[in-house]
């Protein structure tokens, strides 16, 4: 038998790393495919989350686009700051307020009608043209609860615009005086009218049996000038208070004017030589009101807008047609009237003089609402440097 020869040391460790070779080609092959196996799985689990984020990104736009439509319909003013109090996002409603665009807005860390944190604060300011405008703003905090250390990511202001309410607010406030009013001048006519009468009469009958140039003949006049003033008196609270009504016809606005100025310089010579210049300029055509009561208006405003000039002075009264209202406006040089009272002029006895009796103004409201329109006190001195008052009434053919 031939003896078998053994493998050489060389040889041994050939195969060796041979087997090692293939150990490890085995066991990448393994890890490869595992790899493998997982990166899939991984990609799967990527395009379901992938989907979902999709999907909410989409949720998330379609929000922000009905947030931001809302936004846009709101009739009240938003303002959103960042954290540094700029504003970087101002609604249509907002920007109206403000008067403003948008480009002077954004960026802005501060406006007129500043609100506080949590609380409502009114602002009252005026426009351009002199009307008043009451805004109310509050402001509230955005981001997590600060309390707990949350971050503070900015505010969102409400700005509300209550002009309007504020202006109906008054004018009811003034219907109401008007109506408890009527009850009053309905007792005090029955019950002082007549005997009134009776005094006027009575002063006027003895008055010319008595000597001429005595005092008791001078007294006897003044008792029955007293009497008709006390008259006069009684018949405004009376016009005040009954629920007339329209008696419309074609208005000429020239003849209106040169009516009521007519009228307003017959009433300054029973106090004394026509010491006012009265001016009027027109440009509306004919429209339909009651020509009577529209013209003891305009009466009684050049009648307050001389009475504010005792040592005389201008009054310009002017009649246009401004879209769909006839607007009247009476002018002065007087002093004006301080805007601390500028909200009760129109009040039923309301009056800063002595010999006054506070129904005049509140007899040109009374007219004003029974044509549908309103009467109001510019805040804003006249082109002649005193008052305006302004009477709106809707355009009619």
């Amino acid at each position: 038998m031939t003896p078998t020869s053994q493998p050489s040391l060389p040889e041994l460790d050939l195969e060796h790393a041979v087997r090692e070779l293939e150990q490890l080609g085995a066991s990448l092959t393994t890890s490869y495919r595992a790899l493998e196996a997982r990166a899939q799985r991984v990609e799967q689990e990527l395009a379901v989350a992938n989907r979902e984020l999709a999907r909410k990104v989409a949720e998330l736009d379609e929000v922000k686009a009905g947030l931001e439509a809302v936004l846009a319909a709101l009739p009240t003013g938003v303002l959103v700051r960042d954290a540094e109090g700029h504003i970087v996002r101002a609604n249509a409603a907002a920007l109206a307020v403000l008067g403003r665009d948008e480009e002077s807005v954004l960026g802005a860390s501060t406006t007129e009608f500043d609100g506080k944190v949590d609380e409502w604060t009114e602002h009252e300011s005026l426009r351009s043209d002199g009307s008043r405008r009451v805004v109310a703003s509050r402001r509230s905090i955005v981001g997590r609860d600060l309390r707990q250390g949350g971050e503070f990511a900015g505010t969102v202001e409400i700005l509300d615009d209550r002009t309007r309410v504020v202006e109906l607010s008054e004018r009811l406030h003034t219907l109401d005086k008007l109506a408890a009013m009527g009850d009053m001048a309905c007792g005090i006519a029955h019950e002082l009218r007549n005997p009134m009468m009776a005094v006027k009469g009575f002063a006027e009958l003895l008055a010319p049996r008595l000597p001429e140039g005595s005092d008791e003949r001078r007294w006897a006049g003044l008792i029955a000038e007293g009497s008709a003033e006390a008259d006069s008196i009684l018949t405004s609270m009376m016009s005040l208070a009954s629920p007339e009504k329209l008696t419309l016809d074609s208005v000429d606005a020239q003849e209106l004017a040169r009516a009521a100025l007519r009228l307003a310089r017959l009433d300054a010579e029973r106090d004394g030589p026509a010491r006012h210049q009265l001016t009027s300029s027109v440009d509306c055509p004919n429209f339909a009101g009651d020509r009577i009561k529209l013209r003891q208006a305009l009466r009684n405003l050049l009648a307050n807008a001389m009475q504010a000039q005792p040592q005389g002075g201008a009054v310009h009264l002017s009649i246009e047609r401004a879209g769909d209202e006839v607007v009247a406006r009476v002018q002065d040089a007087g002093p004006g009237i301080p805007r601390e009272l500028a909200r009760r002029v129109f009040e039923p006895f309301f009056t800063t003089r002595a010999e006054g009796t506070g129904l005049g103004l509140a007899l040109v409201q009374r007219i004003a609402v029974l044509h549908g329109g309103r009467v109001e006190l510019s805040s804003l001195s006249s082109p002649l440097g005193g008052a305006e008052v302004r009477l709106h009434i809707p355009f009619r053919n």
